[in-house]
């Protein structure tokens, strides 16, 4: 048995109206080699316990009632190959439900990252982190569960069929009650799985809110706690407790009911058949022997039955964790390739909605009077704008080319970037492909040397540091071991290290003193010389260092800084 590894590939599109034909398809088909062993191993198993019967009543007719001392060391030998066969099988199969569960977590896991990083920052605008947390948890778990289950409910169906063939061999009766019975039973049992997949869906929908709600209250707690705030968020996590409390508790009555069924229906049917069993022995009609062996299929029966019955059940789970899943992927159609249009480098970039162009080769500041519209210039100018017209590289919109090679060539630092958590050489060489003079270099230009442990009183030097430094010290969870200032220094240097061809800053220097403010402006101007540049910002220092500004206040007004100056609204709003 082969150890297990990750998937490879993440999948095609999941476009189909019907959810759970989309995601539950899409799994079967990247896991159809698994599946299929899976089926072959659990009907083996199953299959043996059903032998096991017609070994057993030989072995009473052949050889106990016939007194055949051989015939009955046969039908020993048989029933003890028989068990051995199922053991082994039994082994396999509880093997391949786990290989397959596991595979589904990350391959639903794979897809989800996948899908955060492709649509970047739109994501929120699609699900909050309490709904990603949900999909991530219970829905990964749902779908795990259908997959793992699968081989079982397959393999219980051909075991049923195998089960009826051998009942045609003592009586049609016994065939029509159990071929009439168990469709029967499901017909019963289907009620309950319709309420299950509707209570299931209310508490996935609880279980997304309180998420969320408690991700929120985690993620602003000091300011909760600054505005007095907490309390109503503790009553607002609480309510939304309760309803998911109440919403789970109406799922396991279901689940229960589901449970009771499960036992008593086959075991209404078992009591029925060897009722029937009981009597045709008595009138002669099949021998001891055979009695022997329909109790034992009956009693084999109920196992490929509750099977049938799981595997139902996590298919009903299964569909009511695809609908979310689904529609976070489809909400991000990604063109195929970027073959038919390569990017043209060296191109400006030009955002149509506010006139505004970054000229290849030249830092672009741009200021706002009222800081409307910054964030959708920001957007629209990095690919990220959702709505209206695209910015144009060249003659070409963003949106003609796919999520990675956007990225590639255009970087945008957010002013809400985070770092995350583990060794500065690794958070900020994220590729692994820089080194450590170049990652000093950018530390340098960032002002942020003093925090990997080079000598204070060295800041001011034009001189990147050689030695003296430690980039193994380490970013706690989004770096809250550093001050605001130093988290925003390294994301910047951060940014540097990625080396885009169109690099745009969103108020770098915002959460810096003057001084350090004046150092980041300088040596970002040498750091990006020649290469293309915007840096939104107010910043006097920083707007000092551009090539060219543009003033967003209503119409938009360009020039230097210097001659920006002479206009009051400018002048206003950057002087402040």
């Amino acid at each position: 048995m082969a150890r297990f590894t990750p998937p490879r590939d993440p999948g095609g599109p999941l476009a189909h109206p019907r959810p759970a034909v989309a995601v539950i398809g899409w799994l079967f088909r990247s896991q159809w080699r698994m599946l299929a062993m899976s089926t072959v191993v659990s009907f083996a198993f199953l299959g043996c316990q059903q032998f096991v019967p017609f070994v057993v009543g030989r072995a009473v007719d052949t050889g106990l009632v016939a007194g055949d001392r051989t015939a009955l060391y046969w039908w020993s030998a048989a029933l003890m190959a028989c068990i051995g066969i199922a053991t082994a099988t039994g082994v396999a199969s509880f093997y391949y439900m786990m290989y397959t569960a596991m595979d589904t977590d990350f391959r639903v896991q794979r897809r989800l990252v996948d899908t955060v990083v492709a649509v970047g920052s739109r994501i929120r605008s699609r699900a909050d982190a309490g709904e990603l947390v949900a999909i991530s948890a219970a829905d990964a778990h749902a779908l795990s569960s259908v997959s793992m289950m699968f081989g079982r409910l397959a393999s219980a169906l051909l075991a049923f069929i195998l089960a009826l063939a051998i009942l045609a061999t003592l009586s049609w009766w016994f065939v029509l009650a159990a071929g009439v019975g168990v469709p029967a039973m499901f017909m019963l049992l289907r009620p309950l799985f319709l309420r299950l997949e509707a209570r299931g869906r209310e508490f996935r929908t609880r279980i997304g809110e309180q998420t969320g709600i408690g991700t929120d209250a985690v993620a602003g707690l000091r300011v909760l706690r600054g505005i007095g705030g907490e309390a109503h968020f503790i009553g607002r996590y609480k309510a939304a407790s309760q309803a998911s409390r109440r919403a789970g508790v109406q799922v396991r009555r279901t689940a229960a009911g589901l449970e009771f069924a499960r036992l008593a229906l086959p075991g209404t049917l078992l009591v029925l058949v060897l009722w029937m069993g009981a009597e045709m022995t008595l009138n002669g009609t099949i021998t001891a022997g055979e009695f022997v062996a329909l109790f034992g299929y009956l009693v084999a029966l109920t196992r490929p039955l509750g099977y049938t019955i799981q595997g139902v059940d996590a298919l009903t789970r299964a569909i009511v964790a695809s609908g979310r899943f689904q529609k976070l992927q489809d909400e991000h159609p990604e063109p195929e390739t970027d073959d038919e249009c390569p990017w043209p480098a060296g191109e400006p970039l030009h955002d149509p909605a506010s006139g505004i162009t970054l000229e290849p080769g030249l830092i672009t500041g741009i200021a706002t009077g009222d800081g409307k519209g910054a964030t959708g210039l920001l957007d629209r100018l990095s690919g990220y704008g959702e709505t209206g017209e695209s910015a144009r590289i060249g003659s070409i919109p963003l949106d003609a080319f796919n999520t990675a090679t956007v990225r590639r060539h255009l970087h945008l630092l957010e002013a809400r970037a985070q770092l995350f958590s583990g060794p500065l050489r690794d958070q900020l060489d994220v590729d692994g492909a820089r080194t450590d003079a170049d990652i000093m270099r950018a530390l340098h230009t960032a002002s942020a040397v003093d925090i990997v442990g080079v000598d204070p009183s060295l800041i001011e030097s034009a001189d990147v540091p050689t030695s003296g430094y430690d980039l193994d010290t380490v970013a706690g969870e989004r770096g809250r071991n550093f001050s605001g200032g130093e988290r925003q220094r390294l994301i910047l240097a951060r940014a540097l290290l990625a080396d885009p061809e169109i690099l745009i800053l969103d108020d770098p220097a915002s959460a810096c003193d003057a001084q350090t403010e004046a150092r980041i402006a300088d040596r970002l101007a040498r750091h990006r010389r020649g290469r293309t540049t915007a840096i939104l910002t107010n910043s006097p220092q920083l707007l000092a260092v551009c090539d060219r500004v543009h003033f967003l206040n209503g119409a938009v007004v360009a020039g230097t800084h210097a001659e920006l100056l002479h206009h009051a609204e400018y002048r206003e709003a950057v002087t402040r």
